[in-house]
């Protein structure tokens, strides 16, 4: 270690038995730099034996729980209606909704444990900064995010196919394409609940914000304009959706995939890097006034 620099001890963490990794800061006052990996070690030491896994458990089966419940209505009702594509919309629609609320009650329990004993302070001396709190939080609660959509986004077009629903083209490809548009749409919505968490101390905005995004997200496609979601992370995934429905002659609606899924993916990526930069700017410049 260099003379300029001071070693810190192990720092114990109130939410876990294990210790802090080390580091160090130079006597300048300046911090010395942290990897995003180790920063998001962190986060994870910080979050063990936490209600955070709970929150994020009980989020996982809340969304399963209604896939399958609406899976199970759909084998049961008219045969018209058993195709995969349209067991999987379900599913799909449910992230507009539900993504900004549940992504408010995640980042808003991170900032609780981050703010609770002063402990921002505290990593703030052991040098790491706001950003990269930020950053890590962002990874970790986005992952979370988006493994609760992806799950049931799996899970219920391969048990429609085992059922014997109707489906042409390629399996693997609608697989892949809803879950990562769920992953960026996720992702998003998660940098800009988590910014609102860690600026504004009544975690109470954060949650009406979430509510407020998820109603109109979710209302776009009903009111077949899809193409506003764009503006805000919330909309994300109906700007995206991959799914067409169409009246059929016959009364019943018909639902297939755009022609060209992948360009949605693309737009969906860019989406989510905006609103992640915008965030981290934001978080940046508030530190740098200090």
């Amino acid at each position: 270690m260099s003379a300029n620099m001071i070693g810190f001890s192990l720092y114990d963490n109130p939410y876990c038995n294990q210790s802090v990794l080390r580091t160090s800061v130079n006597t300048t006052g300046k911090k010395s730099g942290m990897p995003i990996f180790t920063a998001i070690l962190m986060e994870l030491r910080k979050l063990k034996g936490s209600s955070f896994w709970w929150m994020a458990a009980g989020m996982a089966l809340l969304t399963s729980a209604w896939a399958g419940a609406a899976f199970m209505k759909r084998t049961s009702g008219n045969p018209a209606f058993r195709t995969v594509l349209l067991a999987d919309n379900e599913p799909y629609t449910f992230i507009s909704l539900m993504a900004p609320i549940l992504a408010a009650l995640l980042t808003s329990r991170l900032a609780v444990m981050e703010t609770g004993g002063r402990m921002n302070l505290k990593w703030l001396s052991l040098g790491q900064s706001e950003a990269m709190r930020f950053l890590a939080k962002f990874v970790v609660a986005g992952l979370v995010l988006a493994m609760c959509f992806i799950i049931p986004l799996a899970w219920i077009p391969v048990a429609a196919k085992a059922k014997g629903f109707g489906f042409t083209g390629s399996f693997a490809r609608l697989l892949v394409v809803t879950s990562l548009i769920a992953l960026f749409s996720s992702l998003a919505v998660v940098a800009i609940q988590l910014l609102i968490s860690m600026l504004v101390g009544k975690q109470a905005v954060g949650l009406g914000v979430g509510v407020i995004a998820g109603l109109i997200g979710s209302g776009l496609i009903a009111l077949d304009k899809p193409w506003l979601g764009w503006l805000f992370p919330a909309g994300i995934s109906s700007a995206a959706d991959p799914f067409v429905s169409k009246a059929m002659a016959n009364g019943y609606a018909s639902v297939t995939m755009v022609v060209n899924p992948w360009i949605r993916v693309a737009a969906s990526l860019i989406a989510c890097v905006v609103w992640t930069v915008a965030s981290v700017f934001i978080i940046k410049a508030k530190e740098s006034r200090r």
